[in-house]
């Protein structure tokens, strides 16, 4: 039974009354990096709305406000700490226009950050920067700090002469007086609150253009390299979207920032995107990873949530599963389709690993304490997925125009779901109410599909079954599902369409002769966890020929789980031969999964000789599943202690050094923390392959990992790391480590204050609930204090792991690799002795797992 994604009590939260229409927002400001303070004035012109009205309330959170002008005189206020309420002088007429200047200071808490070096981070640039989504807008400036308010805007703002500001728009003003320096910008285009922005600093510019537009990038002087090298496709993407989206860039000028510490992955700020500097990318990392995925997603909101907005945050797919989709668009131009349905696949892990393991949710929902608690992979990674189901039911074509007549219709508005499923309408002539129904603003989860494809030989029929699994209850419903089936006979695929729409179907589908592949659902467009049932020779058939690299990688995994000398065959040609890295990654993920003896000396072969440093990554993480294996671990050992060119593959190879538990594991590991690389990667592995080896004695190196001082995501991975060595322990040791990371609880760095509670969530003991419960009762960030308040509760429900279950879970782990072994020579045998009996014909295989991707930073 998934969770329900509401916790007792929430109450639903609908967009607010428009009492005025805000139509332009000035800000004149004064900040001072070193004393941490901001003062000025903001200034808001508004129309009225709501007749007869006495009084105008904004948002302005833990400011000090010194006085409110309406008008040009003097006006009475209240202001709670958060709410200040504006007397008018007189009841204001429905379209009278007011001007409401509000002159505060403050040293804000949330929405605008300061930066600087301290004593652990004595390099750290000195910078100001603001996050407004998704109301903490309202910590730096009074506002409106709802979405379905928008209003052109100017920012002035007075900064240290050496400094510059980066705001909206175009640069107006840039004058320096003294040690004072005052720059002004202004956008001419509406857009909501929570996209207003600020970054302060000493930030080198490196200037290009796409068509007659600037296209700009700053960071810390110094790095300017790293800057072009990570951005460099920003106006081909520029140029990719006008197209695609069918209308052309909407802004004067298109400016990226990179920000020390910055609480997300990026920031799509209208025209003016906020990055975290952690992503640029150096030399070696650009061999085999890139930012495309960021850089192409903060693009896309230029267009979805800054032109066209989501009436409220519970809508707020409409921002983000758009965003998250044009990864997708954006992948598939670069590189090829192939590539994107990579994309599409680590998604859809994203979200079923949610939807099991937390909630589940609709994707549009009222249902939540803080419009930031639905910014998960519901959001993002379903609705992009959601968007590609629709691509597919509409066609390309149809697709595009629908998009091209949303975004027209509604440019500067705000939208909801069925605005979306109007314009459709409008622009192909297809209801797709039925469609938005059961994935987006009714329905919930995803269909459960159990596939057998059979060939009847007497009728000359193809015979496909399919039935619906799921459990239909609450708001899970049986889903309509138009899909199709390829089925390739005589070298040509031909693709049939089918409609599921009752719980189970038999479809009887006349071919010209036996096909020598049959696909269901190919390109794997629908979201679904599906079953599929079918003769072993089609599944090697396609391993060894499908069209689609995505069906070939599926074909792997279900020969891995076939296993036998034929699936090992086929298996064994796919990392050698196939075409594309990520198919010969899975054939070596699928020989892992045999745990034969051959089957491991062909991952070693390949190892040494692959020259695709992704797939490299792939085969030693197959690598790794030989738990107590000598061979294996000799292999990995010698790429952790003499390098490999990709950080990643050397990153990989320490954590599967760990999984071995073989002799060299914890010297070599202990010797890969102490390198440094992009974004502590191969320390981030090597203290994972340290717990993975269950090697206590780095209990005093992982502490020393997490301190103050040393890189973020090696401080992460560290906190993690001790977990899992202590996990379901109760003597000393695991007390004296469960007290250390609720310490970590209150760090001042917000992403090891989020995986000390997964850490703590880790470990399973309800003895750290205390802890959990002050974080969330003190914390500001509402991320921080939703998973704060999952973990209280599941520690609460649920038994921990004891150091029994543990046992029995290592213990599984080395007699798999045993139990192949005996396997492959019990096949041996059988395969030397006369009228041994056949393997079966039939093979299942569940959801496959593509080889996985670093991990990306997170994205608004």
């Amino acid at each position: 039974m998934n969770r329900e994604f509401a916790f007792p009590g929430t109450r639903p939260r609908y967009a607010p009354d428009r009492v005025v229409d805000l139509q332009h927002i000035a800000l004149v400001l004064d900040v001072d990096p070193r004393a941490r303070t901001l003062s000025g004035t903001a200034t808001l012109r508004a129309a009225v709305v709501a007749p007869n009205t006495r009084a105008v309330e904004l948002d302005a959170v833990e400011l000090a406000i010194d006085g409110v002008r309406v008008d040009g005189k003097d006006a009475a206020y209240r202001h709670d700490g958060r709410r200040l309420r504006v007397e008018l002088a007189r009841p204001a007429a429905a379209g009278a226009e007011l001007v409401i200047a509000v002159a505060y200071h403050g040293t804000p808490r949330r929405g605008l950050y300061f930066i600087a070096p301290d004593d652990g981070y004595p390099r750290k640039p000195l910078q100001v920067w603001t996050q407004g989504q998704d109301e903490d807008s309202r910590y730096w400036f009074p506002c409106v700090d709802t979405p379905n308010q928008k209003a052109t805007s100017e920012v002035a703002v007075t900064v240290p002469a050496s400094m510059f500001a980066l705001s909206n728009g175009v640069l107006v003003s840039d004058r320096t007086e003294g040690d004072r320096r005052t720059l002004a910008w202004r956008l001419d285009v509406p857009h909501s609150c929570y996209l207003v922005t600020l970054a302060v600093g000493d930030f080198a510019a490196i200037e290009t253009r796409w068509r007659d537009v600037p296209v700009l990038y700053y960071v810390e002087r110094g790095r300017e390299a790293a800057a072009e090298r990570t951005l460099a496709r920003t106006p081909e993407m520029l140029e990719l979207f006008s197209t695609k989206f069918g209308v052309t860039y909407p802004y004067p000028r298109y400016a990226q920032v990179f920000v020390a510490d910055f609480i997300f992955g990026g920031m799509e700020n209208t025209s003016a995107t906020t990055l975290t500097d952690t992503i640029l990318i150096d030399e070696r990392a650009s061999l085999d990873y890139d930012i495309d995925a960021l850089v192409a997603h903060e693009l896309a909101h230029q267009w979805f949530g800054d032109l066209v907005t989501c009436r409220d945050w519970g809508e707020g797919w409409l921002n983000e599963g758009f965003a998250t989709y044009a990864e997708y668009i954006w992948r598939e131009h670069h590189e090829g389709r192939d590539a994107a349905d990579l994309e599409l696949d680590e998604w859809g892990e994203m979200y079923f690993g949610e939807d099991a393991n937390r909630y589940r949710r609709t994707i549009a929902t009222k249902l939540y304490d803080e419009p930031i608690d639905i910014f998960d992979h519901h959001l993002y990674e379903k609705g992009g997925r959601v968007l590609h189901m629709l691509r597919a039911l509409l066609g390309d074509d149809a697709f595009y125009r629908a998009l091209a007549h949303y975004l027209d219709k509604h440019r500067h508005g705000v939208v909801e779901s069925r605005d979306l499923a109007r314009a459709v309408e409008d622009a192909t002539g297809k209801n797709v109410d039925w469609f938005f129904s059961q994935w987006v603003i009714d329905g919930a989860g995803h269909p459960e599909l159990e596939v057998e494809l059979r060939w009847d030989a007497d009728r000359e029929l193809a015979v496909v079954t399919v039935e619906q699994v799921q459990r239909v209850e609450g708001r899970t419903p049986l889903f309509r599902i138009p899909m199709r089936v390829r089925f390739r006979a005589g070298g040509r695929d031909v693709d049939v369409p089918l409609e599921i729409v009752e719980k189970k179907h038999v479809f009887h589908l006349r071919l010209e002769r036996e096909p020598e592949q049959a696909i269901f659902d190919p390109g794997k467009v629908l979201l679904s966890a599906t079953k599929t049932d079918k003769p072993e020779p089609m599944w090697i058939a396609e391993l060894a020929g499908a069209t689609l690299a995505i069906d070939r990688g599926y074909a792997a995994n279900a020969l891995a789980r076939r296993g036998g000398p034929a699936a090992e065959r086929a298996l064994a040609q796919a990392l050698r031969e196939d075409r594309y890295w990520a198919v010969r990654g899975a054939a070596a993920r699928g020989l892992a999964t045999l745990r034969t003896a051959t089957a491991r000396d062909r991952l070693i072969a390949a190892l040494a000789t692959e020259p695709n440093a992704r797939a490299r990554r792939a085969i030693a993480r197959a690598l790794g599943e030989y738990t107590l294996d000598a061979a294996a671990g000799a292999a990995l050992a010698q790429v952790v202690e003499r390098g490999d060119a990709s950080y990643f593959v050397e990153a990989e190879a320490c954590l599967a050094l760990g999984k071995t538990r073989t002799a060299r594991a914890g010297e070599l590991l202990r010797l890969a923390a102490g390198r440094e690389s992009f974004t502590d990667v191969i320390r981030q592995h090597a203290y994972r392959g340290l717990a993975e080896a269950r090697d206590d004695g780095a209990l005093g190196l992982l502490v020393d990992g997490v301190r103050w001082g040393r890189v973020t995501q090696g401080r992460r991975a560290a906190a993690i790391a001790l977990a899992q060595l202590v996990r379901g322990r109760r003597d000393r040791e695991a007390r004296d480590v469960r007290e250390h990371l609720e310490r970590l609880l209150f760090d001042r760095d917000f992403r090891v204050q989020a995986a000390a509670i997964e850490a703590l969530a880790t470990i399973g003991d309800p003895t750290a609930n205390a802890a959990l419960r002050r974080m969330v009762e003190r914390e500001l960030d509402g991320r921080l204090r939703r998973r704060g308040r999952e973990v209280m509760r599941d520690l609460d429900e649920g038994a921990p792991l004891g150091d029994e279950v543990r046992r029995l879970r290592d213990e599984l782990g080395e007699l798999r690799s045993i139990a192949g072994t005996l396997r492959e020579r019990l096949e041996l045998l059988e395969a030397g002795r006369p009228g041994a009996p056949k393997a079966p014909k039939a093979t299942k295989s569940t959801k496959s797992r593509q080889p996985k991707k670093p991990k990306r930073p997170k994205k608004r």
